[in-house]
């Protein structure tokens, strides 16, 4: 029982990895390959205190229509964007509205080692999970194997 909850809850969270993995993977691939790039601007740097920052950009679609949204992605790691500052982003065609920052290690690197170690989870726990004999296991084997005259 207890070797078949633990290969549930390996499983379970490895595939809740998996899918947050190929969920990011799968939305950069779409803006990239079947988006529109073009460069926004800083409109306002990130308030937050930490490193680097998460800005508001301000871009124009192909139509001309001004849009602004927040970075759900760091575009800077050791330094905070500064005001006015082009961003390379790609947009959807078919809702212009809708942006996400050229940033590989948060729409590329991560999400595909997430892919990977919940690939591993998923394999582990339908097919090399084996219980591990614990030491009552080694003491009854040993009582059995002995030969009683």
């Amino acid at each position: 029982m207890v070797k078949l909850l633990t290969q549930s809850f390996i499983f379970i969270i490895g595939f809740m990895v998996l899918a947050a993995g190929a969920s990011n993977l799968y939305k950069y691939f779409n803006y990239r390959f079947w988006g529109e790039a073009t460069y926004g601007f800083v409109d306002h740097p990130s308030s937050g205190r930490g490193l680097g920052g998460r800005p508001l950009i301000q871009y124009k679609d192909s139509s001309g229509a001004t849009h602004e949204f927040k970075s759900v992605a760091k575009t800077h790691w050791f330094h905070r964007p500064k005001t006015g500052e082009n961003i390379k982003i790609y947009i959807k065609k078919s809702e212009p509205q809708r942006a996400i920052v050229d940033s590989l290690f948060f729409y590329l690197f991560f999400p595909t080692l997430c892919v990977i170690v919940g690939s591993y989870c998923c394999i582990y726990a339908i097919a090399f999970h084996k219980e591990q004999g614990g030491l009552a296991d080694q003491n009854e084997k040993n009582q059995t194997d002995q030969v009683h005259f």
